[in-house]
C-alpha cells in the first residue's frame, strides 16, 4: 500500500534525485519537478519517480501537481551558480517561497518540508552550533536561504499551516558533484590543501539525510520549527581529506596553499571567468570548505523527530566509491 503522494521540487539535483528514488522504494507515489535531470545517472540510478520538467515558479505547471499531492518537499534553489545575478538568488530562494506555500495550501497539500541549509550560520564563533545559534550568513546563498526559511516559518505561523524546516550539513554520496570533484582532483594529484586544515566540517551521508526527509514528511512533530540534520560527528577538513584518501585509495595531497594566497587567486578567477561567462575553477564560496567551521549538535532532531544517523564517513565513502569509479573510470585516464 502506498504511503501517500509526495511532490519534490529540485528533483534533478543530487539530493532531490536520491530523495525521490528513495521515497518510491518506501512506497510513496512521487512526482519530481526540475528544469534539468541527469542525462546518465549511472547503473541502478535511473529515475523511478514521475519526473516533470518545469520551473516550480510556474503556477500553471504546478497547480495540477499540487492538487494530487499530500506532502511537498521544497528543495529547489539557487545554490552554486557563481554566474547567477543576486536578484535571481532572491527570487528563487526567497520571494518564491510564500507564493509556493500559498499555492500548496490552496491545493490541499497537508504538509510542507522546506529544505534550508547550515550555510545560513556563516562563520561559527562557537562549536557545536544548534538551532538556537545566531545566524550570520556570509554569502548571497546563505543570506537568501536564511530569508527563505524565515519566510516559510512566517507563512506557517500566519496561516497555521504545517511547515517544517530542515537544515542539512555537508551532504555527500553517490551523485554528489562536490564528492566527485574532490575524488577527481585527489586522483589526479591536483588537490590543493588550503590553509591549516584544522577548521571543522560535518558530513552527513545522503542515505541518512533522505531518511530524515521521510521522517519529516510523515511525522506530525516539529511543525513550525527548524532542525539541523548532520552526521554522527564533525572532523577537521584535514581529517576529512585523509578519510577520502584512505577509503578511496588515492594519494594524499602534496600541494599546500596559504589561505590568503588562495583567496587572491579565487577573487581573480571570479573576475576573469565573469568576463567570459564561465564558472570559475575556484571561488571565495568554495574556499569556505577550508576556512569556515561547520560542526553541529543534532540533539533536537534526535529528540523531537527521532532522527539518528546510521552511516559513518568510512562506510559512506565505501558505498560511494563504486559510483565514483564508474563515473570517472577505474584507471588513471579521465
Amino acid at each position: 500500500m502506498s504511503a501517500g503522494s509526495i511532490l519534490v521540487t529540485g528533483a534533478g539535483g543530487f539530493i532531490g534525485y536520491n530523495l525521490s528514488n528513495y521515497l518510491v522504494r518506501q512506497g510513496w507515489n512521487v512526482q519530481g519537478v526540475d528544469l534539468h535531470y541527469p542525462e546518465n545517472p549511472g547503473p541502478g540510478r535511473a529515475a523511478r519517480f514521475c519526473a516533470v520538467r518545469a520551473d516550480f515558479r510556474d503556477a500553471t505547471a504546478m497547480q495540477p501537481l499540487l492538487r494530487s499531492t499530500d506532502v511537498l518537499v521544497h528543495l529547489a534553489g539557487a545554490h552554486l551558480q557563481q554566474a547567477a545575478d543576486e536578484s535571481e538568488y532572491w527570487d528563487i530562494n526567497v520571494r518564491s517561497v510564500p507564493v509556493l506555500l500559498d499555492a500548496a495550501r490552496r491545493a490541499g497539500v497537508r504538509r510542507v518540508v522546506h529544505v534550508s541549509s547550515v550555510g545560513i550560520y556563516g562563520r561559527l564563533e562557537t562549536c557545536p552550533a544548534d538551532e538556537q545559534t545566531p545566524c550570520r550568513p556570509q554569502s548571497i546563498y546563505g543570506r537568501t536561504k536564511w530569508e527563505g526559511e524565515q519566510a516559510a516559518l512566517e507563512f506557517a505561523r500566519l496561516h497555521a499551516y504545517p511547515v517544517i524546516v530542515l537544515r542539512p550539513a555537508w551532504v555527500y554520496g553517490p551523485g554528489c558533484p562536490r564528492t566527485l570533484k574532490i575524488f577527481r582532483t585527489l586522483r589526479k594529484k591536483r588537490f590543493p590543501m588550503i590553509g591549516h586544515g584544522k577548521n571543522l566540517r560535518h558530513p552527513v551521508f545522503i542515505d541518512d539525510f533522505v531518511r530524515a526527509c521521510e521522517i519529516a514528511c510523515g511525522n506530525g512533530a516539529g511543525e513550525g520549527q527548524a532542525f539541523v540534520i548532520a552526521g554522527e560527528r564533525a572532523m577537521t577538513s584535514g581529517q576529512l581529506i585523509e578519510a577520502f584518501c584512505s577509503a578511496l585509495a588515492v594519494p594524499r595531497p602534496w600541494l599546500r596553499v596559504p589561505y590568503p594566497a588562495a583567496r587572491m587567486l579565487a577573487t581573480g578567477a571570479e573576475t576573469m571567468c565573469g568576463w567570459i561567462g564561465r564558472e570559475p575553477p575556484i571561488s571565495r564560496r568554495t574556499l569556505e570548505f577550508f576556512d569556515t567551521d561547520n560542526a553541529f549538535d543534532i540533539a533536537k532532531a534526535r529528540r523531537e523527530l527521532g532522527f539518528h544517523p546510521q552511516v559513518d564517513l568510512e562506510r559512506g565513502l565505501k558505498e560511494t566509491r563504486p559510483w565514483l569509479e564508474s563515473t570517472l573510470g577505474n584507471g588513471n585516464r579521465e
